[in-house]
């Protein structure tokens, strides 16, 4: 599975752009979590940090702080939306629903959201969805296939494809679930990430 302690995955928080923390503060609650580092985060930790972890709780908002590139008392380790494809209860939603359905269905995203945070007791819950998600608002139909990926039923090819794609004028209207899974997971760890 991919786990990410800041200074591992994508060449450390501290390199985070400052725009990313701005962009991600109103959404804090989601994003970092009071902590308590189970034993084997912990010993990951502490073999990337080179120092010992101690199981103190620490402020919820230890992943934005150091997105922003502030001392923080240890890196901020989290799990990447994929890591959930190893546990049973998200290969079960895998195997049931197709991916835009559990992608684009609240209580679906919400929960394959939340899995690994449960699990692992982490620092951030990391949104269940995928970068092409925007692509139907936009007049562009795709599919995800077990095994081979995205497909894009129409591929854009020349630069008229490009201007004939819908505006993204109004993406509260075109893409809700997109707010309703962020309000409900904020909702959800108010207060404990």
């Amino acid at each position: 599975w991919e786990l990410c302690a800041g200074r591992s995955c994508l060449g450390g928080m501290q390199t985070i752009l400052p725009a990313l923390a701005a962009a991600l503060a109103p959404h804090a609650p989601v994003l970092s979590r009071t902590w308590r580092a189970p034993a084997p985060c912990a010993q990951l930790i502490a073999s990337a940090e080179g120092s010992t972890v101690q199981n103190d709780r620490i402020d919820h908002d230890i992943l934005l702080r150091a997105a922003r590139g502030e001392q923080v008392a240890r890196t901020p380790v989290w799990l990447m939306r994929q890591a959930g494809r190893y546990m049973a209860a998200f290969r079960e939603y895998s195997n049931r629903y197709p991916f835009r359905q559990r992608s684009e269905s609240p209580d679906i995203a919400i929960e394959l959201s939340l899995q690994p945070w449960r699990a692992f007791d982490v620092d951030g819950v990391i949104m269940f969805s995928d970068i092409l998600t925007p692509l139907p608002a936009l007049g562009v139909d795709f599919d995800v296939v077990k095994g081979s990926g995205p497909i894009i039923a129409d591929p854009l090819r020349s630069m008229d494809a490009v201007l004939a794609m819908t505006p993204l004028d109004d993406p509260e209207s075109k893409l809700p679930f997109i707010r309703t899974i962020l309000g409900d997971l904020r909702k959800e760890t108010e207060g404990r990430t």
